[in-house]
């Protein structure tokens, strides 16, 4: 077996472990959380509403898959934009980085749905699994961070 066979069966085993680990958690339940009020205003005009027209826009010239596609864009586009409004440097970079990281949840949802390559679809429960780690423990930072444990920090 040649090393590109081997780093498949690597990575095709790494979702399938990945995807026992979060099959209880479906990928809709991270993507759908809140960001906390330390990312910033939740009310302010982060310019979704005249994206979103745009998106619409576009999705009803697209087949059904790239329309789905371009529907997750708009809830990541406006929160990653309200994490920028947060205090410090450290916090708006990890509320940004929440948002893009359930957009891409969102976008591999989709694949999953409309992609019949075996491969588009293990590459997307990959980025699902992955993706699900790494927005449980930007979450866990931001809990510690408004409890106060970044408080002693220079800047």
């Amino acid at each position: 077996m040649n090393y590109l066979s081997w780093a498949a069966a690597a990575v095709l085993a790494a979702a399938f472990v990945g995807a026992l680990v979060v099959r209880d958690q479906p990928a809709n339940v991270a993507a759908a959380l809140p960001l906390p009020d330390i990312c910033g205003d939740a009310h302010a005009d982060h310019g979704g509403a005249s994206m979103q027209e745009h998106i619409d826009m576009m999705a009803t010239s697209a087949d059904e898959g790239h329309a789905a596609l371009l529907q997750t864009m708009e809830p990541m586009h406006s929160n990653m934009m309200r994490g920028m409004t947060a205090e410090d440097f450290q916090t708006a970079f990890v509320c940004s980085m929440i948002p893009h990281h359930q957009g891409a949840v969102e976008m591999a949802q989709v694949a999953q749905q409309f992609s019949d390559d075996p491969w588009i679809r293990m590459f997307a429960q990959e980025i699902i699994t992955t993706q699900q780690v790494e927005i449980a423990e930007m979450q866990a930072w931001l809990t510690r961070e408004a409890a106060g444990a970044g408080a002693g920090r220079t800047e």
